[in-house]
C-alpha cells in the first residue's frame, strides 16, 4: 500500500503544476477545443508520468524531497512481521579497538528508532484515511447518479433526434446526461431553442465522457485541491464550447446572454451533469464577447515538454544497475568471474586497497598514536551519520564534504608525524537500508578517498599509486549490520525478489526465480548431493532497490548450505 500511496502523491505533484500551468497561460483562450484536450490528456499524462522511471549518477537537491518521502512510505524490509517493534530502542556505532593498538573507549551514536507510531503503523493510518475519504466521494458521486436516474425515469421519454428529451414538471436546472436532455416544464415552454440546443451540443461534444473521466480522477484525489480545481476549469470550458456552438448555429448572441442573465439563479442538484447555468455567468458572456484567440497561441503547449522533463527528473532515482551479481566460494567471494554489480565491485575496491595497505605494513602498533577510527552508519531510513552527526538520506553531497575535509585533516595530522598511519572508516548499516542509497554512499565515499589522494600526489611531486597506499591508504572495513529483532530476520516462506544462478566446475546449473529462503536452501542442498563437488561459484540478482537485510539472509543461508560455514 506504501507504494500505491507514493504514486498517488507524485500523481498529486503533477496535477497540481497542470493546474497552474493551465491557470496561467491557457484559460484566458478562446481555444475552446484545445483547452478541452488540454485537461483531458494532461490529466491523463498526470497519472502515467509517476509509472515512468529515469536513472541519474545520483541525487540532487531537487530529487530529495520526493526521495524523502518515498523512503517515508515505501522503505521497509520485505518479510517483516512487525517493523514497530523496536521502537524507542536506539541505533549504536560500537568503536573499537580492532585496529589501533589502544583500548579506547566506544562512542554511541544514536537516533531515535521512531516514533510512538511505527512506520508501518503510520502508513496503515494513512492508507485507511485515504480509502476511506474515496468511499465517500465515491457514494456522494454514486447517490447523485442514482437521482439523476430516478428523475429521468419518473417522467417519459421524447425522441428528438438521436437524442431522448424528458420534460420535468417540477422546478429544475435543466441539464443533459449521455444521450438524454431533460428540460424543466417552464423551460420548455419560453425558451425551447436556445437552451434545447445548447444541451444538444453538450452531447454532441461527448462532454459526458468527460466528466465520467474527471469523476474518476476526483475519486482518487478527492483529497488534492487541484483534481477539483481542474474539474470546475473543465466544466467550464464545456459551458464555453457550447455557447461558441449555439452562436454560431445563428442564435442572436445579446438575446442569448440576456437568457444565461435570466436563467443564472438556480440550484445545480448533479454534479455529473451538464447543466445549462454550471458556470460563472461573467465569465461565459466575457468568453462569448471576448475576440477569437490567434491558432500561434497553441504553441504555448510547448512549455509542457520542458515541465515534463523537469517532473520525470525531479522523480529520478540514483542509477544502480537493475541486478547485482554476487559470486561467492567457500573462503570468499569470488571477483572477476561474473559481471558484477557496481555495489559488489565497490567492496571489491575498498576490500583490494585495504590489502593493498597491509603489504606495505602500514598497519602495525608503534610508539606514535595510532589512528582515528571514524564511523559510518546507514539507518533503516537510509539516512546517514558520520561520527555521529546526522546526513539526511540521499544527500551525497553533504557526504562528500564532511567525509573530503576529514581526510583533509587527518593527513595534516599523519604528515605533522602527529599520527602512524591514516585514518580508518568503520561502514555499518541498518538491515532495511536500501541497496541503491549504500551504493551511493559507497561511491561518495570512494570519490572523497580519490579525491584527496589525489591532492596528496601533486603535493608530493606525482608519487604512484603503490606510494600512496603507503602515505595515505584507504581503510574501510565494513562491520555487521543492526539487528534489534529475529522479527527483523527475512521471512523463510516468502518470494524473494531474487535470481540464483548456480555453476560448479565451470558449467551452468539450475537457475532459481523468486525463491523463498526455504527453497533457496532445499535447492542448493538437492543441486550440492547432485554434483558431488566442492567447487561451487553462486551468482545472486537482486532486484533494484532490495533492503540489504535481504541480501545478507540469501548470503547466509548459501553459505551455509553449500559451504558449511
Amino acid at each position: 500500500m506504501g507504494a500505491i500511496l507514493f504514486y498517488i502523491f507524485e500523481s498529486t505533484l503533477c496535477l497540481t503544476v497542470l493546474y497552474f500551468l493551465f491557470r496561467l497561460f491557457f484559460r484566458r483562450d478562446t481555444l475552446f477545443r484545445t483547452n478541452r484536450l488540454l485537461l483531458l490528456i494532461g490529466t491523463a499524462a498526470c497519472t502515467l508520468l509517476p509509472l515512468m522511471q529515469i536513472d541519474v549518477s545520483q541525487y540532487t537537491p531537487l530529487q530529495l524531497p520526493v526521495a524523502t518521502v518515498r523512503n517515508l512510505l515505501t522503505e521497509k524490509e520485505t518479510g517483516v512481521a512487525d517493523a514497530g517493534e523496536g521502537t524507542g530502542k536506539e541505533y549504536m556505532s560500537e568503536r573499537t579497538d580492532t585496529f589501533s593498538g589502544g583500548t579506547e573507549e566506544g562512542n554511541v551514536m544514536k537516533e531515535p528508532r521512531g516514533s510512538v507510531m511505527s512506520a508501518i503503523s503510520v502508513i496503515v493510518l494513512l492508507s485507511g484515511c485515504y480509502l476511506l475519504g474515496a468511499l465517500v466521494v465515491f457514494c456522494f458521486l454514486l447517490l447523485s447518479t442514482i437521482r439523476m436516474y430516478r428523475l429521468v425515469r419518473r417522467f417519459p421519454a421524447h425522441e428528438y433526434g438521436e437524442y431522448k428529451l424528458v420534460i420535468c414538471p417540477e422546478k429544475i436546472v435543466s441539464f443533459s446526461w449521455g444521450n438524454t436532455i431533460v428540460l424543466s416544464q417552464e423551460d420548455y415552454e419560453k425558451n425551447p431553442g436556445e437552451i434545447l440546443l445548447h444541451e444538444q451540443m453538450h452531447l454532441q461534444h461527448r462532454h459526458t465522457l468527460d466528466l465520467l473521466w474527471m469523476e474518476c480522477l476526483v475519486i482518487l484525489h478527492w483529497f488534492n485541491p487541484a483534481a477539483w480545481l481542474l474539474m470546475r476549469e473543465l466544466r467550464e470550458v464545456h459551458e464555453y464550447e457550447a455557447d461558441n456552438s449555439v452562436i454560431n448555429h445563428g442564435i442572436d448572441a445579446t438575446q442569448y446572454q440576456l437568457l444565461l442573465v435570466k436563467k443564472s439563479v438556480g440550484t445545480r442538484l448533479y454534479s455529473m451533469a451538464c447543466g445549462f447555468n454550471h458556470s460563472k455567468l461573467k465569465n461565459r458572456i466575457t468568453m462569448m464577447l471576448k475576440r477569437r484567440t490567434n491558432n500561434w497561441a497553441r504553441l504555448k503547449l510547448l512549455l509542457f515538454v520542458p515541465v515534463a522533463a523537469g517532473t520525470l527528473y525531479a522523480f529520478a532515482r540514483p542509477e544502480v544497475k537493475k541486478t547485482m551479481e554476487q559470486v561467492m566460494t567457500p573462503v570468499e567471494v569470488k571477483q572477476g568471474q561474473i559481471p558484477q554489480s557496481e555495489l559488489v565491485q565497490l567492496e571489491a575496491f575498498f576490500k583490494q586497497k585495504a590489502e593493498d595497505a597491509a603489504r606495505e605494513k602500514k598497519v602495525c602498533q608503534t610508539d606514535k598514536k595510532s589512528g582515528t577510527i571514524h564511523s559510518f552508519f546507514v539507518n533503516m531510513n537510509n539516512k546517514m551519520m558520520l561520527n555521529q552527526k546526522l546526513i539526511k538520506e540521499y544527500d551525497v553531497a553533504t557526504l562528500s564534504t564532511r567525509l573530503t575535509d576529514l581526510l583533509r585533516a587527518e593527513y595534516q595530522k599523519y604528515a605533522k608525524g602527529e599520527l602512524n598511519y591514516s585514518t580508518y572508516l568503520l561502514v555499518r548499516y541498518d538491515r532495511g537500508s536500501s541497496s541503491d542509497a549504500i551504493t551511493s554512499y559507497l561511491r561518495t565515499i570512494k570519490d572523497s578517498y580519490l579525491q584527496v589522494r589525489g591532492e596528496i600526489s601533486e603535493q608530493l611531486g606525482g608519487i604512484s599509486e603503490a606510494r600512496l597506499d603507503s602515505v595515505f591508504p584507504i581503510l574501510v572495513h565494513f562491520g555487521e549490520s543492526k539487528v534489534y529483532s529475529s522479527k527483523y530476520k527475512t521471512a523463510t516462506d516468502i518470494s524473494l525478489p531474487i535470481q540464483i544462478s548456480l555453476f560448479s566446475g565451470g558449467s551452468a546449473g539450475p537457475v532459481l526465480k523468486n525463491p523463498s529462503l526455504r527453497e533457496v536452501e532445499q535447492s542448493l542442498k538437492e543441486y550440492k548431493a547432485t554434483t558431488g563437488s566442492d567447487n561451487f561459484a553462486v551468482s545472486l540478482k537482486l532486484d533494484k532497490d532490495v533492503a540489504m537485510g535481504v541480501v545478507e539472509d540469501v548470503k547466509e543461508v548459501i553459505r551455509n548450505t553449500l559451504y558449511d560455514k
